[in-house]
C-alpha cells in the first residue's frame, strides 16, 4: 500500500511572524561542563532491552541522507502567536497554545497560555481573538549565550489525570510545572532542571520529562521536584545528546525521546553553529530498567514527535543547517539574517517502523518546534525568535509548500494527492515575524517585495484519517 493511501495528512501549520523559536535549539545543546565522564554512544552502544509487548517494528531505523517525498497539502490555522510551543486540543474543539513570549529585553513577561476557539471554517484565527488563560510568564532570549535567536519560556504541554500540564523552562533551569483544570491553574511542582517537555504514563500513573541542558530523563514529583531516571551518554562526536521532546509509547511502556544533539564545542563554545548534521535521533527509555536503546538514527536536530496508533512515528526536524550566528540584538537587526539556523528548512517526517522507510510529508517549515496529533489532524507550531527583525525567506531550493488556499478541515486528501510545489525567488528576504511558510505564501507579513517579517508565528493541521492511516493514541 502506498504511503499516500496509508497516511494522508491535511497539514494545518501554526505559523507566526516571529523569528527562530529557540526552544528546541537551546535544549539541543548541553554544556560541556555538565557531561558525565562516559564514552560516546558510538563507542559504548546504549543497552538494548526487550520491553513487554515490544513490537517487531521497534527495531532500529536509519533515516537515509536522501529521503523520498510525498508532500501533503497544508494551511495556516492560527497566527500572530508569540513563539508557540506546546499544543493541546480540548474536547470542545478549542486549541490550547503555550507561548514562550517575545524574549525581548523590554518584554520579559510576555509568556503564557492562550485558548483559541475553533471557527466554522476549521481555523482558530488570530491571537487577538484568543482567551488568555495564563499571562505574565517570564520570557528570555538566550542569544548572548548560544549566539542563536532562541527564546526560552513556556514549553511543552500534555494531558493526564484529567488535566493539562504545562512546563515553564529556562536554559539551565529552573522550571515550573503548571496544572490546568478549565480556568483553574496551579503550580504542580518546581525543579532546578530545564524541563522542555513532559508526558504522562497512564499505566504507571507517573509523569516523565526531559531535562535538556543536563541530558537527563526525569520523573516529576508533585510538590517534590524531579528525580533522575537516566543520564544520556554523549553522541558519536562527543557532543551532548540534548533530549528535546518525549512521548509515552502505549504499546511498549517505553518513553520515546528525541535527541536534538549538541555542539562538539559545548553549549557556550564555538560560534553556536557547529552542530553535526544527521547526528540526532530517537531513543527508547525503559523507566523501570533505566535502560536506553536506539529507535531512529540519522535525524538532523529533531524536535517533537508523535506516535500513531500503528506504532509509526511523525517527527519534526528543526532545520537543515546552522548559519549566521549573532552575539547581540544590534547584530540581529543590522541586516536580514538567519540568526543561527537556516529559516524555512524544517521538515515533517513519517517513519514506518515496520517497513523501515522514511517519507517527507512537509518541508520548507520555519523552525518547527512542537507537534500535536489529535482528532485525525496533525498540528505544527513553527516560527521562532525575535519579532520584527528581517530574515531571509526560502530560496528556490530550500523546500516546497502547499498552496495557501488549502482547507484545514479534518478530512483526507484524495488518494495519491500531493501538494503543489512552490518556493520564493532565490535571494528573497523576509522579516522575522512572517516566519511561517503559509504567512510567506500569502504575503501577510511582507513589508516590501524582497523582505518578510518574523512576527506571525502560525500552526498548521494534517488529516490522517484515510484507509489504514494511523490515528493519535
Amino acid at each position: 500500500m502506498s504511503f499516500s493511501s496509508r497516511l494522508l495528512l491535511l497539514l494545518a501549520l501554526l505559523s507566526a511572524c516571529v523569528t527562530p523559536t529557540p526552544t528546541l535549539r537551546s535544549r539541543a545543546r548541553g554544556r560541556a561542563s555538565t557531561r558525565d565522564a562516559v564514552a560516546p554512544l558510538a563507542a559504548a552502544p546504549l543497552v538494548s532491552v526487550t520491553a513487554p509487548g515490544a513490537l517487531a517494528e521497534s527495531a532500529e531505523v536509519t533515516v537515509p541522507a536522501h529521503v523520498a517525498r510525498a508532500l501533503l497539502p497544508r494551511h495556516k490555522v492560527a497566527g500572530n502567536l508569540r513563539n508557540p510551543r506546546g499544543l493541546v486540543r480540548l474536547p470542545d474543539g478549542a486549541l490550547l497554545v503555550a507561548e514562550a513570549g517575545t524574549g525581548a529585553p523590554d518584554d520579559l513577561l510576555s509568556g503564557g497560555i492562550v485558548k483559541l476557539a475553533l471557527g466554522a471554517d476549521g481555523r482558530f484565527g488570530e491571537r487577538r481573538l484568543a482567551q488568555v488563560l495564563l499571562a505574565g510568564q517570564p520570557s528570555k532570549n538566550i542569544l548572548e549565550i548560544v549566539r542563536r535567536d532562541e527564546v526560552f519560556g513556556m514549553g511543552g504541554m500534555a494531558t493526564g489525570q484529567g488535566r493539562v500540564f504545562a512546563s515553564l523552562a529556562f536554559f539551565g533551569g529552573p522550571s515550573t510545572v503548571f496544572a490546568l483544570d478549565g480556568l483553574d491553574i496551579e503550580t504542580w511542582t518546581t525543579t532546578s532542571m530545564n524541563i522542555n517537555d513532559l508526558t504522562y504514563d497512564a499505566g504507571r500513573k507517573r509523569w516523565f520529562a526531559v531535562a535538556s541542558t543536563t541530558d537527563e530523563i526525569v520523573e516529576l514529583k508533585q510538590g517534590r521536584g524531579s528525580e533522575r531516571v537516566v543520564k544520556l551518554l554523549p553522541l558519536a562526536s562527543g557532543q551532548d545528546a540534548v533530549p528535546a521532546y518525549l512521548e509515552h509509547d502505549l504499546r511498549t511502556g517505553e518513553l520515546l525521546v528525541s535527541l536534538f544533539s549538541g555542539s562538539p564545542e559545548g553549549e557556550e563554545g564555538g560560534q553556536g553553529v557547529e552542530l553535526v548534521p544527521r547526528a540526532g535521533g530517537i531513543v527508547a527509555v525503559d523507566p523501570e530498567q533505566k535502560s536506553v536503546r536506539w529507535v531512529v538514527r540519522g535525524l538532523s536536530v529533531p524536535t517533537d514527535l508523535q506516535i500513531t496508533s500503528e506504532g509509526n512515528l511523525c517527527v519534526l526536524e528543526f532545520c537543515d543547517a546552522f548559519l549566521d550566528p549573532a552575539a547581540s540584538f544590534e547584530q540581529l537587526f543590522a541586516a536580514p539574517s538567519h540568526g543561527g539556523f537556516r529559516r524555512f528548512s524544517g521538515r515533517l517526517l513519517f517513519i514506518d517502523r515496520v517497513a523501515k522507510t522514511t517519507t517527507v510529508v512537509a518541508d520548507g517549515l520555519d523552525a518547527p518546534t512542537n507537534l500535536l496529533l489529535a482528532d485525525g489532524a496533525l498540528y505544527v507550531a513553527q516560527g521562532m525568535g525575535t519579532p520584527g527583525r528581517p530574515i531571509p525567506i526560502a530560496s528556490a531550493s530550500a523546500g516546497r509548500s502547499a498552496p495557501s488556499g488549502a482547507r484545514a478541515k479534518s478530512r483526507s486528501a484524495p488518494s495519491g494527492a500531493r501538494a503543489k510545489s512552490r518556493s520564493a525567488p532565490s535571494g528573497a528576504r523576509a522579516k522575522s515575524g512572517a516566519a511561517s511558510v503559509l504567512a510567506r505564501l500569502s504575503g501577510s507579513c511582507v513589508s516590501r517585495p524582497d523582505t518578510v517579517k518574523n512576527s506571525a508565528i502560525s500552526i498548521t493541521g494534517v488529516d490522517t484519517r484515510c484507509g489504514r492511516s494511523p490515528s493519535c493514541q
